[in-house]
């Protein structure tokens, strides 16, 4: 059984002068226990906005439609008050940026036994104890949860989001480029612990980033989004060499290749506005293989093989041949 299923994920939002944005437009996927799931493409493609509607902390500006349920329990039917009991116990979160992820007034271990008691899984002495047994699993001294944000480094904070999402041993971990900002070597311990957390605790991983090669290594599956659509998903590496959709070729070859000699190639133009009606394929305008019908039709996911789909009409006429 899936522990996440995604289907027809929708997100606006309403702007001051009339008029609304759509971010997030019929995302579907599903997760296995232990797979780790990329959701990769450029800025403003609506990466951020779907883990963000997955656990329910969008603005009240924000309209999301679409199912998503956890281990066959829908979680966004209920509204917010059916979702704060959800939060964090079933699905939890490490978000972009860990210094402004904790409190600065709270002693870290106050911070990760507060899930744990806002849910009712355990009280006072019992809490302490379980942030200090979080804090040895994620590679930190127990006798650190007396200590404050600003006495760690960037990557000791990093690992302290991580226990802290995990304190009421969730089913689901959405992690928002947790690497960012962070050294080679320290970057390397952090996946190394999400491997190590997921393998051994059966937890299914979203990881959002623009970090193609390491979608490749780390990953099982991947998905790559354009204009708040899913464009291209399959085994995550494939993608980098057997590409079914334009813009996911590009955005690997617009990626520096260590091992290789292929030039580095920048994508033309920007993504489309997302406040307007987008006609047709929305990549269109900046597609290096362009056909006629993709001026006025939109494609949709098709099937390119085991695990593999693409929104390409161009997948669609090799399938049907």
């Amino acid at each position: 059984m899936n522990v996440v299923e995604c289907n027809d994920l929708h997100v606006w939002f309403d702007l001051p002068g009339g008029g609304q944005v759509h971010p997030v437009n019929g995302v579907s996927f599903s997760l296995a226990p232990s797979e780790r799931y990329g959701l990769v493409g450029e800025s403003g493609c609506g990466k951020s906005t779907t883990i963000l509607a997955l656990l329910g902390l969008l603005p009240p500006t924000a309209t999301v439609a679409g199912s998503v349920s956890i281990a066959g329990t829908e979680i966004l039917a209920g509204g917010e008050e059916s979702m704060r009991g959800h939060r964090w116990r079933d699905i939890a979160m490490v978000f972009q940026g860990a210094m402004n992820a904790l409190n600065p007034v709270k002693t870290v271990g106050w911070q990760i036994a507060e899930p744990m008691r806002a849910h009712g899984i355990a009280r006072r002495a019992k809490a302490r104890e379980r942030a200090r047994e979080l804090l040895e699993l994620v590679g930190i001294p127990a006798a650190a949860a007396d200590r404050y944000p600003h006495e760690f480094s960037g990557g000791m904070r990093q690992r302290l989001s991580i226990a802290m999402a995990l304190a009421c041993e969730p089913k689901v971990l959405l992690a928002d480029e947790p690497t960012t900002a962070l050294d080679v070597m320290v970057q390397a311990q952090i996946l190394e612990l999400l491997t190590w957390l997921t393998d051994e605790l059966g937890m299914a991983l979203v990881l959002v980033t623009h970090d193609l090669p390491l979608v490749s290594q780390f990953c099982h599956r991947a998905a790559v989004m354009y204009a708040g659509k899913m464009v291209e998903e399959g085994p995550a590496d494939q993608l980098s060499w057997e590409s079914q959709h334009p813009y996911t070729r590009l955005l690997f070859s617009a990626t520096p290749d260590l091992y290789g000699d292929e030039p580095v190639v920048s994508i033309p133009g920007a993504p489309p506005r997302l406040d307007t009606e987008i006609v047709g394929c929305p990549f269109r305008p900046r597609c290096d293989v362009p056909m006629d019908r993709c001026a006025a039709e939109l494609p949709l996911l098709t099937t390119a093989g085991p695990g593999h789909r693409a929104a390409c009409f161009r997948t669609e006429s090799v399938v049907t041949a």
